[in-house]
């Protein structure tokens, strides 16, 4: 068993084949927010959506008694490595597989319960095709259900995300996740809309679509990164131009698009920063201007 896997057990978490979701002990969460796997050479790589630092989480989980303070992460032999290798490219041509038989399951969003799931969240504009509905889509947790599924555009690889509906698409399913990528999705984006003027880059599909449904009076190129890690890894397009980022009002948020600022202008983008209300995000906004007209 791997140093990954036998942690996500030991934090009381679920392993999903080639990574795991836990709940993160540096900051005591009770919804999981960790994702743990092992590197193609053996390291051991921790990811918390809250924005925990490696090395705040390495410490929790060492103060558990669940590594040796002394811990280090056993070197591989050219063969294995070579053979993790192999194995990491073949899991990756299956898992791109299954998103592609995902994508082309899917429908057309218009009429479905994923259009009425976004409409009864304020959003307005017209939906991208990038947007689909899966009426079974399968979830980790070995079960079927109807989901909205977003293309994941920008990679070498085909990823999808699927967010999980109720069946009357009134809100989010009760499952866990509720929202899952499948494929290497880091560095991507759903694309919600193409315009002129800058490009805006959001953290979720809903918050894109909202800033699009009236919050953004002038035209935009409107991106959703899907996470603070996607924000902030985003692989901008090679002609620098106007960036705007939209994160939501939170620290993980802020310091993800402090991030991607950063590395944008350094490549010679002229960068602005349009930041959600603290603990609120933009679909939060675009609705509360619902119910007060």
């Amino acid at each position: 068993m791997s140093d990954a896997q036998s942690l996500t057990l030991a934090l009381g978490g679920r392993w999903y084949r080639s990574y795991g979701v836990a709940c993160c002990p540096a900051h005591g969460d009770t919804r999981p927010s960790l994702t743990l796997a092992d590197a193609d050479d053996g390291r051991l790589l921790l990811s918390c959506k809250a924005g925990c630092a490696f090395l705040s989480i390495l410490d929790a989980i060492k103060g558990r008694g669940l590594l040796g303070g002394d811990y280090r992460p056993q070197p591989l032999d050219p063969a294995e490595l070579s053979r993790r290798k192999a194995q990491a490219k073949a899991e990756a041509a299956k898992v791109e597989k299954r998103a592609l038989a995902c994508w082309r399951e899917s429908l057309p969003i218009r009429g479905t319960i994923a259009e009425a799931y976004l409409r009864g969240r304020g959003i307005t504009c017209a939906l991208p095709e990038s947007l689909r509905f899966h009426p079974e889509c399968w979830h980790p947790s070995a079960q079927r259900a109807p989901a909205m599924v977003a293309r994941i555009d920008g990679l070498p690889r085909l990823a999808v995300h699927r967010t999980y509906l109720r069946p009357d698409g009134s809100g989010k399913a009760a499952l866990e996740p509720a929202k899952a990528m499948l494929g290497a999705a880091l560095g991507g984006a759903v694309r919600v809309t193409d315009g002129d003027g800058p490009l805006v880059v959001a953290e979720g599909i809903e918050t894109a679509l909202s800033l699009c449904s009236g919050l953004l009076q002038a035209p935009a190129t409107i991106w959703a990164g899907l996470s603070t890690a996607g924000v902030a890894g985003l692989h901008l397009p090679p002609r620098p131009g106007r960036l705007t980022i939209a994160p939501d009002g939170d620290e993980p948020g802020r310091l993800a698009a402090h991030k991607l600022a950063e590395r944008a202008a350094s490549l010679g983008w002229t960068v602005s920063l349009l930041p959600a209300p603290e603990g609120r995000d933009w679909n939060d906004i675009l609705q509360s201007k619902g119910a007060a007209a």
